[in-house]
């Protein structure tokens, strides 16, 4: 199975006025972000032979001109959706899933692995990190596009008013039904673009990542059940994130997998071991690293 992973560089090199911003991938400074996409990277070539970068001209710049990343290929087509607005930072990775014309997994730039997925994973038509089933916030993101957006399908119209809107975490989101993520794809784009205008006057007030959320993670669920299609997962038996997911020592009962994911890339714990996992690991990233951002060159 062929690994993706995905860098559209507008929402992480702007800081836009918006609840959610993405600047240095939400980490507390560059070299954190930086070292993550290193170690992310270089971790997936340990157990991967095909594992491609799917980016613009800048992320193309930064992670192979610069970082000198060992991606087995780069497609810049990310220079394609630039018309769309930075706060809609998941589109990247909505266009990769879009490009896809064999088996594939996309992983996140935080997540970092310890062990190939086992063949559960890679030979599932559909899968993605874990089910999320308890969270109020993404409720209330929600019930607020049901209210304001001209265009919800009906599959997530249905879910409105419920206590709990459910979702697919996509730290991992892939497998073997392409045709399935050809369609889900295309339902996400139509539901950007039909709500554009809508969406260029709430962003700014609105929770964006939440947003974001919706439109990845919810209408995945949701399209998948739409369409009788099962999704496998990589943590089954849980209803929200595992524990203690985002701390490296903790890899083990986590099936050798860490995901940096949102709170988690504040802690000064995860980014300072992040650093020495790169310094101990990789040291001539490391260093390179270090030095790009000491010139200024990154």
């Amino acid at each position: 199975m062929k690994i993706i992973q995905s860098f559209w560089t507008r929402p992480f090199l702007q800081s836009p006025n918006l609840q959610d911003s993405r600047m240095n991938g939400g980490w507390p400074a560059r070299k954190y972000n930086y070292f993550s996409w290193a170690l992310s990277c270089l971790q997936l070539c340990r157990y991967y032979s095909n594992v491609e970068l799917v980016t613009d001209d800048l992320g193309k710049f930064i992670l192979i001109e610069k970082l000198k990343l060992p991606y087995t290929n780069v497609n810049t087509d990310l220079n394609r959706i630039n018309n769309y607005n930075a706060g809609l930072w998941a589109l990247g990775k909505i266009y990769a899933y879009s490009l896809q014309e064999s088996p594939f997994l996309h992983v996140d730039s935080d997540i970092f692995i310890w062990n190939a997925f086992d063949d559960r994973i890679v030979k599932a038509p559909l899968t993605a990190q874990n089910k999320e089933h308890q969270s109020l916030d993404y409720t209330q993101t929600f019930n607020e596009i049901c209210r304001k957006f001209p265009y919800v399908p009906d599959y997530l119209k249905e879910l409105e008013g419920r206590q709990y809107v459910f979702c697919s975490n996509a730290g991992i989101l892939g497998g073997t039904d392409i045709g399935f993520f050809k369609a889900y794809t295309n339902e996400i784009f139509r539901f950007i673009d039909e709500n554009n205008d809508c969406i260029e006057e709430n962003i700014v007030n609105m929770n964006s990542a939440y947003l974001n959320v919706i439109y990845e993670q919810v209408i995945f669920s949701q399209f998948a059940q739409k369409t009788n299609k099962e999704i496998t997962f990589l943590f089954p038996y849980d209803i929200d994130i595992p524990k203690y997911i985002g701390f490296f020592h903790e890899a083990d009962r986590n099936a050798g997998f860490v995901h940096c994911l949102g709170t988690y890339k504040q802690n000064r714990q995860v980014y300072r071991t992040l650093e020495m996992k790169m310094k101990t690991l990789y040291p001539d990233y490391y260093h390179l690293i270090l030095e790009l951002i000491d010139s200024s060159e990154l």
